[in-house]
């Protein structure tokens, strides 16, 4: 292994790990807009659990449309990683915009460290939050597909950490940014398309959790290849702009 390779891994040692744990909590408490996104990324799932019988009553009694909760909750579901990312990619952002992140090439954790452990972290922040949120928003569901679940949107919050900082030049940019992708929040909704077509929205990464969740009563691929499909597009999209976020720091 050459030696930068070893010193981006140096990062996952526990010194270093508690080292830049306690700087980004320092770093988020001080930023009122970063640390309110932080705790408003476990509102969804609250106000889903609490508020999903109005929602299916009040879209009854309004349109005639039965249980739309099972179409809302995928989006209620997304939403907290996407939140996640948000925050641990303004880091990387904020990094990149003061020119930090270049400098860290030269120190011992290197800047590959500090984006692989930014991933890391938000990988695993989600992972927790989700299993939660998953046994609430899709109790209907084996708890082997709350962890396939969880996967997905984990893998999403670390697309939102890598987007930001790969695409943003800076915070602005990346504050316009983050509504765009906001949007793909809604990606899942997409699989209720009854046509073979729906599968042109596969580059979507949420649509293959619609997919997964059947919300089309009508499949045109076996379950087990459209889990390997979907967990190929995340990771593709992962290591893309992972690429690009590394590449444009260099």
């Amino acid at each position: 292994m050459s030696a930068p390779a070893k010193l981006s891994y140096n990062v996952f040692s526990s010194s270093k790990l508690t080292r830049l744990m306690r700087s980004d909590l320092r770093n988020i408490m001080r930023d009122p807009t970063l640390f309110a996104v932080l705790i408003f990324s476990i509102m969804p799932m609250i106000l889903f659990f609490f508020f999903s019988p109005w929602m299916d009553r009040a879209a009854y009694d309004a349109f005639g449309l039965e249980k739309i909760s099972q179409y809302a909750a995928p989006i209620f579901f997304i939403l907290p990683a996407h939140l996640i990312g948000w925050v641990i990619g303004f880091l990387i952002l904020e990094e990149k915009d003061e020119g930090a992140l270049l400098a860290l090439e030269v120190t011992p954790v290197g800047k590959t460290g500090i984006v692989l452990y930014r991933s890391a972290l938000a990988f695993l922040m989600v992972f927790a939050l989700a299993l939660v949120s998953a046994s609430l928003l899709f109790s209907d569901v084996s708890p082997r597909s709350w962890i396939i679940l969880s996967l997905f949107i984990s893998l999403q919050a670390v697309m939102v950490t890598l987007i930001l900082p790969a695409q943003a030049k800076n915070k602005v940019q990346g504050l316009a940014l983050i509504k765009a992708i906001n949007l793909f929040a809604m990606a899942p909704l997409l699989a209720i398309i009854a046509s073979p077509f729906r599968y042109l929205s596969g580059l979507f990464p949420g649509f293959w959790i619609g997919e997964y969740l059947a919300l089309s009563s009508i499949s045109y691929i076996p379950a087990s290849i459209g889990l390997f499909i979907g967990f190929l597009i995340h990771l593709l999209i992962v290591f893309l702009f992972y690429r690009l976020l590394l590449s444009r720091t260099g």
